[in-house]
């Protein structure tokens, strides 16, 4: 199924699936983490994401926005963020196959963006 998807596609069903770990009750000690940690390291929360190969190769970049403790939607390009991280393709099709397991184990999810620039 994840073949089918674009990289744009991939992104999106990323965030999705952390904002649906984010709001399950197993998830409010991350959630309230990631939350405090990102008031702090963005503060207007533009979070732009770079996707890559498995070589380290760019496929792409992508900004989303993190307000309220959820993730909003996702535009193509980097559009003025306050962080930035990397993800692989490859780890993103594994969280959109095995999207339960992240939703259950959010701490499995990449959370670097939380880091400044």
């Amino acid at each position: 199924m994840t073949d089918e998807l674009s990289d744009l596609d991939l992104v999106k069903w990323y965030f999705n699936v952390c904002n649906t770990a984010l709001a399950t009750p197993n998830a409010n000690a991350v959630g309230n983490l990631v939350e405090s940690l990102v008031l702090k390291a963005t503060p207007n929360r533009f979070i732009a994401v770079e996707l890559v190969d498995d070589e380290g190769r760019a496929l792409g970049q992508y900004t989303t926005r993190f307000v309220d403790g959820q993730f909003g939607p996702v535009e193509e390009g980097e559009h003025h963020p306050e962080t930035r991280f990397t993800l692989r393709r490859s780890f993103l099709r594994s969280v959109v196959d095995r999207s339960d397991e992240y939703v259950e184990h959010p701490e499995k999810l990449d959370w670097s963006w939380m880091l400044p620039v």
